[in-house]
């Protein structure tokens, strides 16, 4: 095999994939992909299955980094696993499906990092480049084909399965009935309300980025290889040291760029062992210094969520249906097989919920602090962006709380409340030795911020009054599982928000943009400042955090990063 190619993509991830397909598509351009895990996705009935995502977390496929998720001076917690993909397309073969953009005025904070190219004028584009949208049953408006029309990725609206019809119709009712909206629509830069969740899935099956490589000869794919060093050479990236399955080294050359895709925790830790960070992380470890960058593994970002369960009346949840042996997961089963149709083909989130909860924090002391502070504006949703996203999965889901047992009977529900713009921003990565097999020192820090502790307990209790008080739903939710929830105590409430929450697997911002060295990593161009022909292009370099998932973000970083190459060598791209 060549050992020398027009670009190196180092990281076959969500970001790296897409980037590696794009370029790709001159058929004389020849593109590495630097991939640590598999390289089949597609031949994994895990992977490909939507109802079996819970099942990945802490398999062969997931990179089950140890993380310390608080770290407060009256509170500490440290786990392990905390799930990203390693595989070829990444956490798209590993994530929970949800395609959203998020809203326009958070694109436009972006803007004071990356420059004007970076609003959501300038981004919407991208975000609708990636898929293409399937409404098969002429369920939902046409207008929405705008969404995603000419895109390698299928996108459609969950599959609402008949099995959880009574369950969907009664959460509707109590929305409703509490005197909030519904929509059909969040993909035009606002998002309210009840929404019927679209996923990347279609015809029943996973849609990941790896799809963007498929029938590119021209990109050579090396799977279960590690990424060692970025080769610089009078400041500019030529090539990357690799380490094979076997352990021995190989190194590969790029003509014109090599691209950093290797993900939140990896691409930070990758250019730390290039010699390119903060100056005393760099001298601690013995490794050259080519460029102090302050800001690399600095600005790790993440959504905190509070995962917690309701048992539902008999038949409203999927649990017998997936989680038990017996006729209905017999059935379900067979529905797939045979007839790729049934529970097994959902991935699980029909309904998610997009509210501000201003009538609640108003009048709380510590809120009106900040807001004063904040020349009067709401902190945590200054451009009228929504508080929460609210997930309600109709079934016990082990892998938002792993340390809560599986009920081995009766039905169930989720209920994920994700704080959607933290206050908290000091999360870092780090590294923990020179080995480059050896996973980064991940702190995200969740609640640095006690105010994000006060706005996580008004949402838990903002659904709460939905499920426990709203038409429908309170005729169907029984009690609190495993234990009550301790709703009437802002003390115990502010206790088990420490103790049970979890991250949202939505980590942002260790390489972020930046106007300089002094404020990010990379510059508006995703160009590594000091640094020649090295880019980075993933989640890391997203400087404000998007209030939804962000897949869809990052499909967009990979599609804009791809077209900002070609700009650059009309040569290849004309």
């Amino acid at each position: 095999m060549s050992t020398e190619f027009d670009f190196i993509v180092v990281g076959g991830g969500t970001a790296g994939c897409v980037v590696a397909g794009r370029l790709a598509e001159n058929p004389k351009v020849k593109v590495l992909v630097i991939e640590a895990g598999i390289i089949n996705p597609g031949d994994i009935d895990a992977i490909t299955t939507p109802a079996r995502a819970f099942e990945l977390r802490d398999s062969k496929y997931d990179w089950a980094y140890k993380t310390t998720m608080i770290d407060r001076p009256d509170y500490t917690r440290v786990e392990k696993p905390n799930t990203r993909g390693k595989v070829l397309g990444g956490s798209s073969c590993l994530n929970y499906y949800t395609w959203i953009p998020g809203s326009a005025a958070t694109f436009d904070e972006w803007a004071g990092y990356g420059g004007e190219e970076w609003t959501w004028d300038n981004c919407k584009e991208y975000l609708y480049r990636p898929a293409t949208y399937h409404d098969d049953q002429k369920l939902f408006s046409p207008s929405l084909s705008y969404i995603g029309e000419n895109g390698p990725l299928p996108v459609s609206h969950s599959d609402l399965i008949a099995e959880v019809r009574p369950f969907r119709e009664a959460l509707t009712k109590a929305w409703v009935s509490k005197g909030h909206a519904l929509t059909d629509d969040v993909h035009n830069g606002t998002m309210r309300g009840l929404w019927k969740a679209m996923n990347s899935i279609y015809n029943g099956k996973r849609s990941s980025s790896w799809v963007y490589l498929v029938g590119k000869s021209n990109v050579t794919v090396l799977g279960k290889t590690n990424s060692k060093q970025v080769i610089i050479e009078d400041g500019r990236a030529v090539g990357v040291v690799v380490i094979r399955e076997d352990g021995t080294e190989e190194s590969y050359k790029a003509k014109y760029e090599v691209i950093v895709s290797s993900g939140v925790f990896e691409s930070p830790k990758l250019l730390m062992l290039s010699g390119i960070g903060p100056a005393e992380t760099l001298q601690s470890f013995g490794i050259s210094q080519i460029i102090d960058s302050p800001q690399c593994g600095q600005n790790l970002l993440d959504h905190p969520i509070l995962a917690h369960v309701f048992r539902l009346k008999r038949g409203y949840g999927l649990d017998h249906h997936l989680l038990r042996a017996g006729l209905e997961k017999d059935a379900a089963v067979s529905a797939y097989r045979w007839k790729n149709a049934g529970p097994y083909t959902s991935g699980l989130l029909e309904l998610v919920g997009l509210p501000r909860i201003d009538d609640r924090l108003r009048g709380i002391p510590e809120y009106e602090a900040a807001k004063a502070a904040n020349g009067g504006k709401d902190p945590f949703g200054p451009g009228g962006q929504p508080h929460f996203e609210i997930d309600f999965v109709p079934m016990f889901s082990d892998a938002f709380q792993w340390h809560i047992p599986t009920p081995a009977e009766g039905d169930y529900l989720t209920v994920i409340v994700d704080l959607l713009r933290p206050l908290s921003k000091t999360g870092t990565v780090t590294l923990n030795s020179t080995n480059a097999l050896e996973q980064p020192m991940v702190n995200i820090n969740f609640f640095a911020e006690d105010l994000d502790i006060v706005a996580m307990r008004e949402g838990i209790r903002f659904v709460d009054d939905i499920i426990k008080n709203g038409e429908g739903m309170k005729d169907i939710v029984l009690e609190d599982y495993p234990w009550p929830m301790p709703r009437t105590s802002d003390e115990a409430m502010n206790k088990m928000i420490l103790e049970r929450s979890q991250t949202g697997f939505h980590p942002c911002g260790t390489a972020r943009m930046g106007k300089d060295l002094g404020h990010g990593v990379v510059d508006g161009k995703l160009r590594v400042h000091g640094i020649q022909s090295l880019r980075v292009i993933d989640a890391s370099v997203i400087p404000v955090i998007p209030d939804c998932r962000i897949q869809n973000s990052v499909y967009m970083i990979g599609e804009k990063g791809a077209d900002m190459i070609k700009a650059e060598y009309p040569n290849l791209y004309a």
